[in-house]
């Protein structure tokens, strides 16, 4: 039996909801989630925007982990939720280092 521990994927996202590459993000999000990797997903600037998205809620709802920069919520007049784990880039620089790799979609 292969006794080996799951891969941790850190994904980047700093684009809006409706741009293509954010759902490419979701889409990586959910492969390795289903893979049973550990997924580390950090919103920043404009993603802030859909930390309440039923689609990345429900990603999180199957083990996503998910933080969103408080600056980039504070500047957009958005109140911090329950939905994520607010923070600065102190978290993303975190999420960066205890990650095997790291994908960024802009």
């Amino acid at each position: 039996m292969d006794q080996r521990s799951p891969k941790k994927l850190g994904i980047l996202l700093s684009i809006g909801a409706d741009h293509p590459n954010f759902n490419h993000g979701l889409q990586l999000a959910a492969a390795a989630l289903n893979a049973q990797n550990e997924v580390y997903l950090y919103c920043l600037d404009e993603a802030v925007c859909a930390v309440s998205d039923e689609r990345l809620q429900t990603l999180k709802g199957h083990g996503l982990r998910l933080f969103a920069c408080s600056f980039a919520s504070k500047q957009r007049g958005l109140p911090e939720t329950e939905n994520a784990i607010y923070g600065g880039l102190t978290m993303l620089s975190d999420v960066m280092a205890s990650t095997d790799r790291l994908v960024s979609f802009n």
